[in-house]
């Protein structure tokens, strides 16, 4: 017994009375004491010999299988940690026999495709793979158990509740003498990932034809203000019942559908700001779905929760939005239909799918009951120039996800085609208590005040000067910052000084009016600044108090605007 481990010796103990007794011992395992110390662990077979009844000898042949034993040691140990990684994995895990059954999957796994583990033991992985995926995914599925390799991963499964899981991942197989046993799949749900990818493509999208759509937008304003202009002064002089008043008025109404084309275009503008101010949507978006339904076949419902929250919009613009969204559902439904317009109060919490930041909201949806968006075409509407229409533009989409982006909101699409589509709003909820403002109060400017115009363009010079003159103001006209400081210090020395200076904000090569306003106010801190812009969404347009300005026009504008911004900036300053 000196040779034999200790923690062995008891059950040698019963195996040498066992041998005693006449059994044979058949692939013992036992631990060995070497001379030097160390320990040998030995499987054999011992029996005994026995003569006239008595034992007289015992025999046992014996192997060393401690180097087997060590090898089964570390493959348990390894399986363990195998199986400890593979249960208690974030990533999503699955084994997969050769005719596609399930023979293991992970927690995450589970959680990700909200099954248990009874129901994952009567599918297959081709019952999750969508069905835009089958194809593609049929075929790597059988180069996996053909190749011995690591196959890289991309598709999209289809969740137990319906929902789309994106996910990426490898794919390995298993053999044994050259024939595939199972493979192993580790995927990451990257569905959120893929969402802010399209969200920030859209964005680049759109930013890379701002610059160009902003410098078409602000000359082509420029040539609509001395249009509107001129058709104002020639409107003020024709009576409206004469064959010409009516042409005019004709012209007038074209001219004004161009306008609105350019606001169109400058949505895009890259670094715009909406002009916005505090507004009551629910009545807001009533009148522009109102407005877009007219004499149309669909008849409108509305879901405006009682305590809908105010928001601080640009409300020509989530008018254009609204009406961009109606017409396109009137499209959708030609022999007509109903259409849903509701409205809610949400709070988002800090990891909602939507990615905006966690807060307050108003939640609007516009539901239709129209042929649907196919899944592969919901991924590009928004994108500018995407349509399937034959006389679409593709702006009306991307025009209204731009809108959004810029009322820091979102905008979205869910649709199954054949059963209609629904577009849902995000905007952020205003803290201050809404007050709906009253009909703005129009005052008479006071005639004979001294304008002072700064503008790059000659013809807008020419026709806001002649709007003036016929006004009863009288005006000086100056081409660039440099010039209208030069011209304002010498009326300021003679003691006449300008009542008001309407300045263009743009001077391509020159001072425009941020600069020229603030260089006035210090020479003159009482002076009335009105900034002037093709770039409607300026941010300076919709924050023009922190720069100085007492009043905006944007451009192109016609005479009643400009007598109106002129009888609002006034007053204060004489």
């Amino acid at each position: 017994m000196d040779i034999i481990d200790e923690s062995c010796r008891e059950k040698c103990h019963c195996i040498f009375n066992a041998l005693l007794g006449g059994e044979r011992i058949d692939r013992n395992e036992t631990i060995f004491l070497a001379k030097d110390g160390r320990r040998i662990t030995v499987e054999g077979r011992c029996q005994t010999t026995f003569e006239n009844g008595k034992a007289v000898a015992m025999t046992g042949i014996f192997r060393d299988i401690s180097e087997r034993v060590k090898n089964d040691l570390a493959l348990r140990e390894s399986e363990q940690r195998f199986r400890t990684l593979f249960e208690n994995s974030t990533d999503i895990m699955q084994i997969v026999a050769t005719d596609g059954h399930f023979l293991h999957v992970n927690p995450a796994w589970l959680k990700a495709f909200g099954y248990n583990r009874d129901e994952v033991n009567r599918l297959t992985i081709f019952d999750l793979i969508a069905p835009d995926c089958q194809g593609h995914c049929e075929k790597t599925f059988q180069q996996v158990l053909s190749e011995d390799r690591v196959h890289q991963i991309d598709t999209t499964f289809i969740a137990k509740d319906g929902q789309r899981v994106e996910i990426e991942g490898s794919a390995v197989a298993i053999f044994k003498d050259g024939k595939p046993l199972y493979s192993q799949c580790i995927f990451r749900d990257v569905t959120e990932k893929r969402k802010m990818e399209e969200e920030l493509l859209k964005t680049q999208k759109l930013e890379s034809i701002g610059v160009f759509a902003g410098g078409l937008a602000h000359d082509f304003n420029n040539l609509l203000t001395a249009i509107l202009g001129n058709i104002s002064l020639a409107k003020a002089t024709v009576a409206e019942n004469t064959p010409l008043g009516g042409r005019l008025k004709k012209v007038e109404k074209a001219t004004l559908r161009a306008k609105g084309l350019t606001q169109q275009l400058l949505t895009f503008a890259k670094g715009g700001a909406p002009v916005k101010k505090l507004s009551g949507i629910a009545d807001l978006v009533r009148d522009s779905v109102d407005f877009s339904l007219r004499g149309s076949n669909v008849k409108q419902k509305y879901q405006f929760a009682p305590d809908l929250w105010t928001a601080e919009v640009d409300e020509d613009q989530l008018s254009q939005v609204v009406q961009n969204l109606v017409i396109n559902a009137g499209q959708a439904m030609p022999d007509g239909g109903s259409l849903t317009v509701a409205g809610k109060n949400i709070t988002l919490d800090s990891d909602n799918h939507t990615g905006l930041p966690a807060g307050r909201y108003l939640l609007l949806t516009v539901s239709d009951e129209g042929h649907g968006i196919s899944r592969q075409d919901q991924d590009k509407i928004f994108d500018p120039y995407f349509s399937r229409k034959e006389s679409g533009s593709g702006l009306g989409l991307a025009v209204a996800y731009a809108i959004m982006k810029k009322h820091d909101g979102l905008i979205t699409v869910d649709s199954v085609p054949g059963k209609g589509a629904t577009f849902s709003l995000y905007l952020p909820a205003a803290r201050p208590r809404f007050e709906k403002a009253g009909e703005l109060q129009q005052e008479e400017s006071t005639t004979g005040g001294h304008i002072l115009i700064m503008d790059d363009e000659k013809i807008v010079r020419d026709v806001a000067g002649e709007m003036l003159d016929f006004l009863g103001y009288t005006s000086s006209s100056a081409e660039h910052g440099e010039e209208a400081i030069t011209l304002y210090r010498e009326a300021l020395s003679n003691g006449r000084p300008f009542d008001a200076v309407l300045m263009d904000l743009t001077i391509p090569g020159g001072m425009g009016g941020k600069e020229t306003m603030a260089r006035l106010l210090e020479i003159d801190p009482q002076v009335t600044g009105v900034a002037s812009s093709g770039y409607a969404n300026d941010p300076i347009m919709a924050n023009f108090t922190d720069y100085g300005f007492s009043a905006v026009i944007p451009k192109p504008y016609q005479m009643d605007e400009l007598r109106t911004t002129l009888a609002q900036a006034l007053p204060r300053n004489r």
